[in-house]
């Protein structure tokens, strides 16, 4: 007689653990990221926010909510969430790339998002995206 694997995919144990408790932002999080790494906006927008009604402050899932609303099409909702870690939590970095990234490229707002990139630079040079702000600010010169 052989044995059957029963073993459940991660997402469905974690989607488990989060059905047990609500409160566990640990499993709302990572189930976030895993939708996130496999271009699945929608769920991991769901995932986000339920992180985020936990816990507003992540700015990591945040931004990364942001970042799958614009992949959804959702501008304003992706440029929404971006102002908000930029305003709320001023050294989290990924949220000024992704902010200039989305008035560059979605809006062509060339000037707004130089602006962006450069208040990460000045403001908080040892943040480790100020590099990468800079290489951008490089690139948009004119």
């Amino acid at each position: 007689m052989s044995e059957t694997n029963d073993e459940k995919h991660p997402s469905e144990e974690l989607i488990a653990r989060l059905n047990q408790n609500p409160q566990d932002i640990e499993a709302a999080v990572t189930l976030g990221n895993m939708y996130y790494d496999h271009d699945e906006a929608a769920q991991s927008i769901l995932y986000y926010n339920i992180a985020l009604d936990i816990d507003p402050n992540q700015p990591g899932a945040r931004t990364d909510m942001g970042t799958m609303y614009w992949k959804n099409g959702n501008i304003s909702f992706a440029e929404r969430a971006f102002r908000r870690v930029v305003d709320e939590f001023p050294g989290f970095g990924n949220a000024y790339l992704n902010l200039g990234y989305l008035l560059l490229h979605a809006k062509n707002e060339v000037k707004e998002a130089r602006w962006f990139w450069q208040q990460l630079v000045d403001q908080y040079p040892d943040e480790p995206a100020a590099e990468q702000a800079e290489k951008l600010l490089k690139e948009t010169f004119n």
